[in-house]
Order: structure tokens, then C-alpha cells, then sequence
């Protein structure tokens, strides 16, 4: 083969480029501190780092979620702390408020103070997280959950929970129904219907000796009426005209007439008829068998319920204006009776709080876990082996200082070197 002046130059030239591509390479592998910088460098490699890469992505958006999640959470319990330390503090005064020695104004004092604890509870039930989101709203967290009063606080929320995606297959909740926390504190039965024993209308004891029990009336489908619960009654027996029926209404300075002249008390559980108010009433005497009480001898009917609201309204009502049976008679055992039903409604509320904070906790971890693992296949499939790296600069540099030094000896050999 003949070898041409311009096929040496040629040869040498690319063979010192080869070496310099190699050599440049390796120097971008060690000062990059990767070994696939471009995916043609080995695309199995990139590939399957891609695929880690999206993995690692994903798993630490989740554990965003989850701090998002642990933060709403968190939130939610202190909030929950605040409902059970107020319900806490009104059972310590409802129980000062059974003291016989309290007068009438000290009962009002009572009330004032117990007033102030309501509106702080209804502040709670309408708390809101830092976006200005409320909290016991449902899925509808623009709208203020709760409004009113002592006479009465609807809830204009819904009964969705709001969740985050905190891993591939696990939605955490991180709002409440304000009905799960505020409406949820007593069974819908007849342990609502608290009936007890009165004072005569000239403030005596009653003289009749019947006592007044009853069960709650529902309606021809079977329901419970709600509208009937959280009330009370004043029940008097007037011997020439029959039964009086008085609602003390909170926030109305006197009672209401509900019915008066009644024959008996069958109308109070009857659906159809006008005096309705969702209980069937029975006057027995202390044998159980039917009786008649005595003239102006009268009872207090409490209608509890599952609203802790509604419940905390009739209690302040009655320590602003006592019934017939007194505040130890009747008002402080319904208020303790609710008042328990509440506060053990909100410790379970915290327990599913509490349980699920400790879920976030593992999640992190596991979260935090993957992290490293992701991190780790990815630095083995892309990043450099330095001693191997180091090693090949060494060698390449030779190759490149031999491919230099022999292309200056063959550029040498000519035969005009010989013509001198």
C-alpha cells in the first residue's frame, strides 16, 4: 500500500484527537463527579435512572403531602385541646353550680361566666388554618361552619373530609365535619328524655307523689324529630283545667306556652297534633301505676341533644332562670350528663387525631427511607468511580503523550533528511 505525506499527518492527527476526546471525557467524569453524561454514554443506565428519578420525585412529593398533612393535623389537635379544656372548666362550674347555698344571682354570675365559655367554643368550631380554610366545614371550607346563639347554632357545613395523598394508596383526612366534633355527643335514644320532679307553685315540695318519666315519640317514618331535642319544658297540673305545657326558650325572658287545659299528656307524642313535642309522657305514682298529681304540683322536662350547642343553651338558660325542679333537682344533671357525652365525643376525635399524626411519623420515615434508596441506585448506575477514573486519566494522558511523540518521529522521516 503506497503511504502518502498527507495519509501520516492524517493518521497522526486523528489518532492525537481520539486520545484528546478520551482524555477531555474522563476530566468532565471526575469534575462532574458522573460517569453517563450524555445517555449515549449507556443508555440502559439512563434509562433506568430516569425511571429512579420519577420514582424519587413522586415519593418526595409525598412526603410534602404528608408535612402538609402532619401540619393540618397537628392544627386540628390543638384546636381539639381547646374544645375539651372549655368543656372541662363548664363542668367545673355546673357542678359549683349545684351548691345549695348559691343564690339566685350567684347562679347569674354563673351564667355570665358560662356565656363567655360558649362563645369561645363556637369561636373554636369556626376556626380556620392559615389559607383562611375552616376547618369543621367539610369539603365546604369557604363557609363558616357555625352561627347563632344560645337559642340555637345551625351548621351550614357538609359532611365531607378533606384529604391529602400521602402515599400511592393512602388518603390521610386532615379536616373534621363540625357534626363528627360538635353534634355527635349523645346516642339518639331515650336516655335524651330527663323528666324530673318539680316544686309546688307556691314553691312548696309536690304534694301528689307521682313522678313523671318518658321515651322519646317519633314520627310516622320512624325518625327522630330534631327539631324536637335540646329543650325544656315546664309541665303544671291545674285540677279544674288539667296540664299547663311552658317552654323555657334561651335568650326569651319569659316561658313559652306550649299547650295549656290538657286532659292528659297523650297530645305531647302524637305527630299529628299541634302540641307535639317528640315525647310520650307517663305520670305514674311511686307503685308505677298511672296517677294523677295534685293540684299545682309541677315537673321539669329536659330534651337533650346530640348538639352540644343546643345542650349548653338549656343549661345557661336554666342557671339564668331556674325551673321548677332547681338547678341540683334537674339543670346540673342534665348539664354533667352532656357535658360528659361531649367531652368524651372530643377525646375520641383526638384518639383518631393522635393515631393518625402517629401515621405520618412512619410515613416520613418510610418516606425519608426511599429517599436514600432512590439516591443511592441512582448514584450507582450514574455517578463516577473515581479510582477507575483517576486511573484511566493516568493512562489516557500517556496514550496521548505517546500518539504526540511518535507522530513527531514519523513527521520526521523524509528522504530529503538523508540528501545532506
Amino acid at each position: 500500500m503506497r503511504i502518502s505525506t498527507n495519509m501520516i499527518y492524517d493518521k497522526g492527527v486523528g489518532s492525537m484527537q481520539k486520545q484528546w476526546t478520551s482524555l477531555l471525557h474522563t476530566q468532565q467524569q471526575l469534575s462532574t463527579g458522573r460517569r453517563v453524561l450524555t445517555p449515549a454514554d449507556d443508555p440502559i443506565a439512563s434509562a433506568r435512572a430516569l425511571e429512579i428519578g420519577q420514582s424519587k420525585g413522586v415519593n418526595s412529593q409525598f412526603m410534602t403531602n404528608t408535612g402538609y398533612a402532619e401540619d393540618r393535623l397537628n392544627l386540628l389537635e390543638n384546636k381539639l385541646t381547646g374544645v375539651g379544656d372549655t368543656l372541662q372548666y363548664i363542668r367545673e362550674k355546673t357542678v359549683s353550680a349545684g351548691n345549695a347555698g348559691y343564690s339566685e344571682e350567684d347562679l347569674g354570675y354563673l351564667a355570665t361566666d358560662l356565656r363567655a365559655q360558649f362563645e369561645g367554643l363556637l369561636a373554636l368550631s369556626n376556626s380556620q388554618d392559615g389559607s383562611g380554610d375552616y376547618l369543621f366545614s367539610g369539603y365546604r371550607a369557604n363557609e363558616q361552619p357555625f352561627s347563632g346563639g344560645l337559642a340555637g347554632v345551625d351548621y351550614q357545613g357538609d359532611y365531607g373530609t378533606q384529604t391529602i395523598q400521602v402515599s400511592a394508596s393512602r388518603y390521610m383526612p386532615v379536616s373534621l365535619p363540625g357534626t363528627d366534633v360538635f353534634a355527635a355527643t349523645r346516642q339518639i335514644d331515650d336516655s335524651l328524655v330527663q323528666a324530673s320532679t318539680g316544686s309546688h307553685v307556691d314553691g312548696s315540695a309536690n304534694t301528689g307523689g307521682t313522678t313523671l318519666s318518658g321515651t322519646l315519640a317519633p314520627l310516622a317514618s320512624g325518625a327522630v324529630d330534631m327539631d324536637t331535642l335540646g329543650r325544656r319544658y315546664e309541665i303544671t297540673y291545674n285540677a279544674a283545667t288539667g296540664y299547663d305545657v311552658y317552654e323555657y326558650v334561651p335568650g326569651n325572658p319569659t316561658k313559652v306556652a306550649i299547650a295549656t287545659g290538657l286532659a292528659d299528656l297523650s297530645s305531647l307524642g302524637d305527630p299529628a297534633s299541634a302540641n307535639y313535642i317528640g315525647v310520650d309522657l307517663q305520670m305514674n305514682d311511686a307503685s308505677g301505676n298511672p296517677a294523677t298529681p295534685a293540684d299545682g304540683d309541677r315537673f321539669e322536662l329536659f330534651m337533650a341533644s346530640n348538639n352540644m350547642f343546643d345542650n349548653l343553651g338549656v343549661l345557661i338558660d336554666a342557671m339564668e332562670r331556674p325551673g321548677p325542679s332547681g338547678m341540683a333537682g334537674g339543670a346540673v344533671a342534665f348539664g354533667l350528663t352532656n357535658l360528659d357525652g361531649a367531652i368524651e365525643n372530643v377525646l375520641k376525635v383526638r384518639s383518631q387525631i393522635g393515631s393518625q399524626l402517629t401515621e405520618t411519623e412512619s410515613l416520613k420515615s418510610i418516606g425519608s427511607d426511599l429517599d436514600v434508596q432512590y439516591a443511592e441506585t441512582v448514584s450507582n448506575l450514574m455517578d463516577v468511580d473515581y479510582v477507575e477514573a483517576i486511573s484511566n486519566l493516568t493512562q489516557q494522558q500517556t496514550y496521548l503523550q505517546a500518539a504526540q511523540q511518535s507522530f513527531m518521529k514519523v513527521t520526521g522521516l523524509s528522504l530529503f533528511n538523508f540528501l545532506n
